[in-house]
C-alpha cells in the first residue's frame, strides 16, 4: 500500500511541476484574470490531493502532517500565483491552505470513518477507500491540468 501511495504521491508532484513550467512558459499569453483562475482552481485541486496523499502515506503524526500539508498547499499557492500579479499570489496561497486542509480532514475520514458517523461497516474497506479515493484524486488533478492547458488554446 505504501508503495502505490509513494506512486500516487509522485504522479501529483510531477503534474504540479509540469502543469506550473507549462504555465510559467506561457504566462505572457493569459490576462490577469485567467491567472486568478488558475490560482484558485489549480491550486485548490492539487493542494488536496497532496494533502490527502501525504496524511495516508504517514498516519500517525497528525499535527505535523497538518502543519506540512498546509505548508505544501501554500507553497503551491504561492507558485502558481507568482505567474502573473500580487492578487493572485494571495487567491492562490488562500486556496492552497484551504486545499491543504480539506485533504487533511479526507483523509482523517477515510482512515477514520467514526469521525463522521458513518457505519462501521467503512472499518472493513479503509484499504480499498484509500486506493480507491487517491485513484480519484489524482484523474480529477489529471482533467484539471488538462483544461487548464486546453484553456489556453481557446
Amino acid at each position: 500500500m505504501n508503495l502505490f501511495l509513494i506512486v500516487i504521491l509522485g504522479v501529483n508532484s510531477f503534474l504540479v511541476i509540469l502543469l506550473y513550467f507549462i504555465m510559467r512558459r506561457k504566462r505572457k499569453l493569459f490576462s490577469e484574470r485567467f491567472g486568478a483562475v488558475l490560482a484558485m482552481s489549480g491550486t485548490g485541486i492539487f493542494s488536496l490531493n497532496i494533502g490527502l496523499v501525504v496524511h495516508l502515506l504517514v498516519k500517525d503524526e497528525m499535527s505535523l502532517l497538518s502543519v506540512l500539508s498546509i505548508m505544501i498547499g501554500g507553497l503551491i499557492g504561492f507558485l502558481f500565483g507568482s505567474l502573473v500579479k500580487f492578487q493572485s499570489i494571495l487567491t492562490g496561497f488562500t486556496h492552497g491552505v484551504v486545499g491543504g486542509i480539506m485533504g487533511t480532514m479526507l483523509a482523517a475520514v477515510i482512515l477514520n470513518p467514526a469521525l463522521c458517523n458513518l457505519p462501521s461497516s467503512y472499518l472493513l474497506n479503509i484499504s480499498q477507500n484509500i486506493m480507491i479515493f487517491s485513484v480519484f484524486g489524482t484523474i480529477l488533478s489529471v482533467i484539471s491540468m488538462g483544461l487548464l492547458c486546453y484553456s489556453l488554446r481557446v
